[in-house]
Formats: C-alpha cells, sequence, structure tokens
C-alpha cells in the first residue's frame, strides 16, 4: 500500500492527508483518483455496500485503523506509542 506525498488529495473529500489522517492506496487506481482517507474509505463501504472498487474494480485491501491500534497495544513497548 503506496503513501502519499506532499499535494495528494483524497478522492472522496479532496482533503490532502495528514499525520493522524493519512492517505492510502487500498486498490489499483491511478492518478488523481489514486488516495484516500481510510475514513473516507470506510464510510463509502458503507454507503455502497461494495467491496470492490467501482472504476478499476479491484478488491479494496486496508486495515482497519482500530485492528492497527489494538495490535499494537498487545504488541508495541510504550515507548513506540
Amino acid at each position: 500500500m503506496d503513501i502519499a506525498d506532499e499535494g495528494d488529495i483524497c478522492r472522496v473529500c479532496r482533503s490532502e492527508g495528514t499525520p493522524d489522517k493519512p492517505l492510502y492506496h487500498p486498490c489499483v487506481c491511478t492518478g488523481s483518483i489514486k488516495f484516500i482517507h481510510q475514513e473516507c474509505l470506510v464510510q463509502w463501504l458503507k454507503h455502497s455496500r461494495k467491496e470492490y472498487c467501482e472504476l478499476c474494480k479491484h478488491r479494496f485491501a486496508f486495515t482497519p485503523i482500530w485492528l492497527i491500534l489494538l495490535v499494537c497495544w498487545f504488541v508495541c513497548p510504550l515507548s513506540t506509542l
């Protein structure tokens, strides 16, 4: 999963990524629609009720942030949090 460069924007909300809301590349789309915030993708999946990108037909691949935090809580030393 690619991480966005400065100036890249979310294909849903059109905002740039931030340290607390980074942009991800969960499908094989390219260009101006390549990146999306995880929260925007989750909302879109709830709304569309689809598990794949309607443009490239690739099944979305991402790890929900709550799962990352849960795993890190059990595995990561406190000094890394």
